[in-house]
């Protein structure tokens, strides 16, 4: 009976843990998939750029406008030193009835005007085209922002693990240095051990502690810059992953390179310095416009007319074809375009440039990933291998074989290899991470 019924109690507190386990907030740390949501969502440096996206639209649409031309409402007073008619006249108008004439020093205006460009030797256009580059390039720009941020945010994760790793190897280390130095201290005090046995001891016991409290320190420094990332005050506890060791497949990097945002970049940036150079000509050509213009003039007639201080008004209405063509500007036009041209000479460098960088880093990150699985077996061999001679030492400094210089070198050399072995698995994680960071991955992964 008290079998079964301990039985029932140890199956109910199972399931009470499994329950709790699974109920939100109950995970123990940061997951690397919610550190880079909270990155995307909340850095300040992306959101500002994704407001520059925004600009760009914004004056992709204003450029277009410009081709309706615009309306205004005008008005104005003007006072002067001898009477004015409210329009212009004709000697037959005057012939008809010259003192009926209105006449004002006192002349008001008020209308709307509606000017529109009829031909700009295409610069309206070419003026569209460039924002509507502009705005693709914004977007790329996001883009590749998004893949920094993430790239960021998985660095310094995995650093953060890396050394948060090593610090718990070190403080293992430090206490079995203890051990080792109350050990001998208790020999010493017995006679069996020298006194400089235990200052060794001692030393190498601060040295390790210090070390311990250096890679603390280290790891703070990088959370700190992980929580500004994120944009959060503190970052507490991150939830650690495991690490498979593979090399991924090999890639061409002629041919990845021309599908990424970065080329597309600098693509689209030679792009928009050919319409900067199509718009320099358009000052080679006339200029025509439309203006057209209805409003009323009106004023108190003045003292020399029979009906001082009567008000009129008149109706004023025109439309205008204006064309304006510069023969020659002493050299502007020509100075203009020629700066253009040489712009587009640098973009297309520039382009040759970042497409050279593209294949050297895909090449480097490929050789990086190669690097660290072979220094992560490496590692990972020389601890086996001084794991067995540190517990050989062992043995042998306590049969008084050796002195306690060979087993501190024996176990500072174990030590080292797991922090080796430690900063191998981490490594090729970074080393993944950069090379998706490249292809532009970074957010699917």
């Amino acid at each position: 009976m008290k079998r079964a019924m301990f039985t029932r109690l140890l199956i109910f507190g199972l399931l009470c843990q499994a329950i709790i386990s699974f109920l939100p907030g109950t995970s123990s740390g940061l997951t690397i998939e919610e550190a880079v949501a909270l990155a995307l969502t909340n850095n300040p440096a992306l959101q500002k750029q994704q407001m520059s996206r925004t600009l760009s639209e914004r004056d992709l649409s204003g450029k277009r406008s410009e081709n309706f031309g615009k309306i205004d409402l005008l008005a104005s007073y003007g006072y002067y030193n001898l009477p004015r008619t409210l329009v212009p006249l004709t000697p037959a108008s005057i012939a008809t009835d010259p003192t009926g004439v209105p006449t004002t020093v006192d002349l008001f205006t008020t209308g709307i005007r509606y000017e529109v460009p009829l031909f700009t030797g295409f610069a309206q256009q070419r003026s569209v085209e460039i924002a509507a580059l502009e705005k693709e390039l914004a977007g790329a720009a996001l883009k590749l922002s998004r893949e920094q941020l993430i790239y960021n945010v998985k660095t310094l994760y995995v650093n953060i693990l890396s050394l948060q790793a090593q610090e718990e190897a070190q403080r293992e280390f430090h206490k079995a240095l203890r051990r080792l130095y109350e050990d001998i201290s208790f020999e010493v005090k017995l006679g069996k051990k020298a006194r400089v046995e235990q200052l060794k001891a001692a030393a190498d016991l601060e040295n390790a502690r210090v070390k311990s409290q250096q890679i603390g320190g280290n790891s703070r420094i990088l959370k700190a810059a992980l929580a500004a990332l994120l944009n959060l005050d503190t970052i507490t506890r991150l939830e650690k992953f495991s690490v498979e060791m593979s090399i991924p497949g090999e890639i061409e990097p002629a041919k990845e390179v021309q599908g990424l945002q970065r080329y597309r970049s600098a693509a689209l940036d030679v792009e928009k310095k050919i319409r900067q150079v199509e718009k320099s000509t358009a000052a080679y050509y006339p200029q025509v416009s439309f203006n057209g213009f209805y409003g009323q003039n009106y004023g108190p007639n003045d003292s020399s007319n029979l009906n001082e201080g009567d008000w009129n008004n008149q109706e004023v209405w025109q439309a205008v074809v204006s064309l304006k063509w510069t023969v020659f500007d002493f050299g502007g036009r020509k100075t203009a375009r020629n700066m253009a041209v040489i712009r587009e000479q640098q973009s297309r460098r520039e382009q040759l440039t970042t497409e050279l960088e593209l294949k050297r880093a895909l090449s480097e990150a490929s050789i990086k990933i190669e690097m660290a699985v072979d220094a992560f077996h490496s590692a990972e061999t020389e601890l086996a291998l001084t794991r067995e001679t540190e517990m050989i030492e062992q043995i042998r400094f306590a049969n008084g074989a050796v002195d306690v210089n060979d087993l501190l070198y024996a176990k500072a050399r174990n030590q080292l290899a797991l922090s080796r072995s430690i900063a191998a698995r981490y490594a090729y994680r970074e080393a993944c991470f950069y090379r998706d960071y490249l292809l532009e991955n970074g957010e699917s992964q």
